[in-house]
């Protein structure tokens, strides 16, 4: 095992609930094991960790040992890892005559120091508040994604991880994973690492709360096409079925709210969620419902929530019931990550009759606390404005397109702005990627029908 090809780091104490560490090293499944025993003299730590080492050589297993160099080299461990404060890489490696040195950040500027001093791996740490360090406040995903994005050497995701949170983390970018009490106090820590090395090849998993369109090109329908085709997996909460083709919707039957409310519990406890897009809602009843199920969602797991306030079709039809504007506006924009209205939505919801889309991005911003992306599909230009959630105005600029296959363009923008939100881009690259595959669709469009055609993500 070459520390490049690890991808599960186990830290353990000399003895698990299941049995001796040095015993279960050659069944753990683990490419990467730490002894980490601070109850324990030196003499019966060294006596552990060269027992650890022998097991680890056998398994064919990368054995470290915690803070101390000198013992890990007396105990023959591939390396050792540092703290913080103990001490420099050079030294620890000079006392070992050479090995892995790896060293604790908590991700940012400690990540890039450890990179400049030398560590061939670091953990990311705690990405989740933990027991083992209860004074230490968890840094977060967004420090994980970071994290993917910038580190040029191996790394693990580290902290309150366990089998569910293991997707979660490596849905925002994380491919390597470090565990404690997740297998130290399991009665089967092979199982445990088992699962955790699964999740390492799942993909982000992105609800889509919408209609279903019977047209296929807007919806639910394009939804999926859209998470799909942006590296997600999609799963769905159907709001309402539609008799709807390319020049409008004809019939709609709509979804009673708790149904919509089970579809929800359901999926998220069973398979779990890494963003939530919301499009045709319909009702306030409804909204009232989703916006409930929203809140309720773990604060620590920072699941993105992108709302497209769809409040009528392509076509012109009305999709929203009396009342709905102002649910949306009391209930679900205060959730949001970023809202993504066109620009006669983003007029309803600020109540302003102006086509500034800056102003109505900012007033969105300002009343409800979201980021806000006006897109420009029907503005005076192609651009989408962007006002982060910090309220810094960003354009993004586009082509307005001949095409007359525009329909399911916002679906496909926002379910694609989700699936990156989800994979743990930046709210700013996401939404120059959501634009760009939109307009690529809209390009790729499908001439079927009398009015507006569908647009085909699956062609970009």
């Amino acid at each position: 095992m070459t520390l490049a090809e690890a991808r599960i780091y186990v830290i353990a104490p000399a003895r698990l609930r299941a049995g001796r560490l040095a015993d279960l090293i050659a069944t753990l499944g683990a490419d990467v094991v730490q002894l980490r025993d601070r109850d324990l003299p030196r003499d019966a730590l060294l006596a552990e960790a060269r027992a650890c080492a022998a097991a680890a050589r056998d398994a064919g297993v990368l054995f470290i040992v915690n803070d101390d160099a000198e013992l890990a080299r007396e105990a023959g461990a591939d390396g050792v890892h540092l703290g913080q404060g103990d001490g420099s890489i050079a030294d620890a490696r000079r006392v070992m005559d050479g090995g892995i040195v790896g060293r604790t950040t908590r991700g940012g500027d400690a990540l890039a120091r450890a990179i400049a001093e030398g560590a061939d791996y670091v953990s990311v740490s705690p990405v989740y508040a933990t027991a083992t360090h209860p004074t230490r406040s968890p840094v977060g995903l967004d420090v994980v994604a970071a994290a993917a994005r910038a580190a040029t050497i191996p790394w693990f995701a580290l902290g309150g991880i366990d089998e569910r949170r293991a997707f979660r983390v490596r849905a925002v970018g994380a491919d390597r994973l470090a565990v404690v009490r997740a297998v130290t106090e399991a009665a089967d820590p092979a199982a445990v690492v088992r699962a955790l090395r699964a999740a390492l090849t799942a993909r982000p998993r992105v609800l889509s709360v919408a209609g279903s369109d019977s047209g296929g090109g807007a919806g639910l329908q394009a939804d999926s096409k859209a998470i799909s085709r942006a590296g997600g997996f999609p799963l769905t909460a159907v709001t309402a079925v539609t008799a709807q083709d390319t020049t409008g919707v004809h019939a709609v039957h709509a979804v009673p709210p708790g149904f919509v409310r089970r579809q929800i519990r359901v999926v998220a406890a069973d398979i779990g969620l890494d963003a939530v897009k919301t499009g045709m809602l319909g009702s306030a009843a409804t909204i009232e419902i989703v916006a409930a199920e929203l809140a309720a969602f773990d604060p620590s797991d920072e699941i993105p929530i992108v709302v497209d306030p769809v409040m009528r079709a392509e076509a012109g039809s009305s999709l929203l019931e009396a009342g709905g504007d102002d649910a949306y506006r009391h209930l679900l924009l205060p959730l949001a990550t970023v809202i993504t209205p066109n620009l006669y939505e983003a007029q309803a919801l600020a109540d302003i009759d102006a086509d500034d889309a800056e102003l109505l991005a900012r007033t969105l911003h300002d009343r409800h606390g979201c980021a806000v992306i006006v897109t420009g599909g029907h503005g005076a230009t192609a651009a989408d404005v962007l006002c982060t959630a910090a309220g810094r105005v960003v354009r993004l600029p586009g082509v307005r397109l001949p095409n007359a296959t525009t329909h399911g363009a916002g679906c496909t923008h926002s379910a694609t702005l989700a699936a990156r939100l989800a994979a743990g881009d930046d709210l700013e690259i996401a939404a120059t990627y959501a634009k760009a595959i939109a307009t690529s669709a809209v390009r790729c469009g499908l001439p079927y029908g009398m009015g507006a055609g569908p647009v085909d993500v699956t062609a970009t």
